[in-house]
């Protein structure tokens, strides 16, 4: 049996039978970008952060670190607290994004849950280099 990352590569007829594909386990994907009076900006992710994610909280990072006349010195936060997974990838975005803010005299918080994976952070030694807010989930809405 071929094993593929990519589900829609393996043939249903080489998946054994009775077993469901990972893929339909993995948690619902979220990211919402607000902004918030006082020139705040907050990204608020749910879900898994991984390659396939990247694109989308790059584009978020993009949007919120996009300067304009009310953001100078403005902080964004991205708020990681509902976050079952992240990658190298989210790490690498996370501290360029970091780095753009303290380039303008701004702040980039990343807040962070009892559920949040903080491995990967220890792992490298970024939860020395970022602005980690360890806090309670989200309330549900």
């Amino acid at each position: 049996m071929r094993i593929s990352l990519i589900p829609e590569q393996v043939p249903p007829s080489e998946l054994a039978v009775g077993v469901r594909p990972v893929y339909d386990s993995v948690p619902d994907f979220e990211l919402t970008l607000t902004r918030r009076p006082g020139g705040t900006r907050v990204i608020a992710v749910t879900g898994e952060l991984d390659l396939y994610r990247a694109p989308a909280l790059e584009q978020a990072l993009a949007e919120a670190l996009e300067p304009d006349a009310s953001s100078e010195g403005a902080r964004v936060v991205v708020d990681l607290r509902e976050v079952t997974f992240l990658d190298t990838n989210t790490l690498a975005l996370l501290l360029a994004a970091h780095g753009r803010q303290q380039a303008r005299g701004g702040e980039l918080l990343i807040l962070v849950g009892p559920h949040t994976p903080m491995t990967a952070f220890a792992v490298t030694g970024f939860d020395s280099l970022l602005t980690i807010k360890h806090t309670r989930p989200r309330k549900a809405a």
